[in-house]
């Protein structure tokens, strides 16, 4: 009997051959070691569902990932090369090519599928048609929003729903201000920063777990070179940085209030930043938003010893706190669910369908938890520094900790990795 081919990383593929792979249950163990074993036969099954509820009149609907969320690369000739997320180009140093202005040349190549595969087949077998909408989440959340209203209105779609997840909801949000023609009609966050999260924060001070592990598996950069050289220059991260909500906050878009290291952002981008964030327009009655809870997340930082000290409590999606993920005005649901899980999640899932269809859900709760004051801990960048230090083979990873590299935790292999020896060709 002939061997199905030999395939590339699924990684590399473009979003229709994962399905059809799914479907035909060709390279079941590849595919099964890339998405997780139970992950694997879920999609494939909703895969095989798919195929029998595509309706090509269904009203079309836009997914937008969150930050990172969409793949960065390179388009020439019709052939793409992959740079984020590509293990063999970050152990390379090719991370440095994101740096802004010096990188505007790459282009988002499409999503990262373990995150948003489900959801898409999910809103097929539902009978729309779904349209994932990769985008260059270094940029500029405004160019991000017109980029959207041109594909938008490219589509043909006299009508279209956005459902959006993290970054991605404000790149939709401020889309309905170029809305003039009234093409979206209804719009979903999943977990989206709309009053900004602490995250950005610790990606821009070298202290984030996803920095960190990224930076452990680039063999000529520190996570503290990554955010001084990259980070530092990418508008994205500038624009999801937490409002002050209380007097007793520090103001983060002035730069006097940062911690005054070699990692002060810049002070233009700051106030551009500041200046976007204003603008963003309030919800009509086509919004409506998912909040995760009760997960441990930053929730407040304050200034202590030359750096951050940030304070967790149980009140957010362990990304975005609660009290910063609200639009006052939007219909709003409430689910016990981690960020990065409120795109996978069945509840959540259902909920979308039922909102898109009949404007409300009864899937998810209404009511806002209460307030949690209690600090579970506090933790420095000081300390967060400690973790990930020393540098790892992507080969070296469990297929578990590949999988959710971008989760913000640092799993055992980047706490007590062993000194890499950079290998000769």
């Amino acid at each position: 009997m002939s061997q199905p081919p030999a395939l590339p990383s699924p990684a590399d593929l473009h979003e229709d051959q994962i399905v059809a792979l799914l479907r035909s249950g060709a390279h079941a163990a590849l595919l099964s070691a890339y998405f997780g074993e139970l992950e694997y036969r879920e999609l494939a099954q909703l895969a095989k569902i798919a195929a029998t509820r595509s309706n090509a009149r269904g009203e079309v609907v836009f997914i937008l990932p969150g930050i990172m969320g969409s793949r960065l690369g390179s388009l020439r000739r019709r052939m793409a090369t992959l740079l984020w997320l590509h293990p063999v180009a970050i152990a390379q140093g090719g991370l440095s090519q994101l740096a802004l202005p010096a990188g505007k040349s790459l282009r988002a190549l499409g999503v990262m599928l373990p995150g948003y595969l489900k959801l898409r087949l999910s809103l097929e077998i539902a009978g729309f048609v779904p349209v994932f909408h990769p985008f260059d989440w270094r940029a500029d959340l405004e160019t991000l929003a017109r980029a959207l209203t041109r594909a938008i209105e490219k589509s043909g779609a006299r009508k279209v729903h956005i459902v959006a997840h993290s970054m991605g909801g404000l790149v939709a949000r401020i889309a309905l201000a170029n809305d003039r023609d009234r093409r979206i009609d209804r719009l979903i966050q999943l977990g989206a920063p709309n009053q900004g999260s602490f995250a950005p924060v610790q990606a821009l001070r070298a202290v984030y777990p996803t920095v960190r592990k990224i930076a452990a598996l680039d063999h000529s950069s520190t996570a503290e070179q990554l955010a001084r050289t990259v980070f530092l220059t990418l508008p994205g991260l500038y624009q999801m940085l937490p409002s002050t909500l209380a007097p007793d906050e520090p103001n983060l878009f002035d730069p006097s209030q940062w911690p005054q290291d070699d990692l002060v952002p810049d002070a233009t981008m700051l106030n551009r930043a500041n200046k976007v964030r204003s603008r963003m327009p309030p919800p009509d009655r086509r919004c409506a938003v998912i909040v995760g809870t009760n997960q441990e997340t930053v929730t407040s930082l304050r200034l202590r010893d030359g750096g951050f000290e940030y304070s967790v409590r149980r009140d957010g999606d362990g990304t975005v706190p609660l009290a910063r993920a609200l639009w006052d005005g939007a219909d709003t649901w409430f689910v016990q669910e981690s960020h990065g899980a409120l795109t996978n999640n069945n509840e959540v899932l259902a909920a979308v369908t039922n909102i898109l269809k009949e404007g409300t859900t009864a899937r998810l709760s209404t009511a806002r938890p209460a307030p949690v004051g209690e600090v579970v801990r506090t933790v420095t960048d000081a300390e967060l520094r400690a973790a990930a230090t020393q540098k790892v083979h992507w080969d070296r990873l469990t297929l578990d900790s590949r999988r959710r590299i971008l989760d913000p935790i640092i799993t055992p292999e980047f706490s007590s990795a062993d000194p890499v020896v950079p290998r000769t060709a």
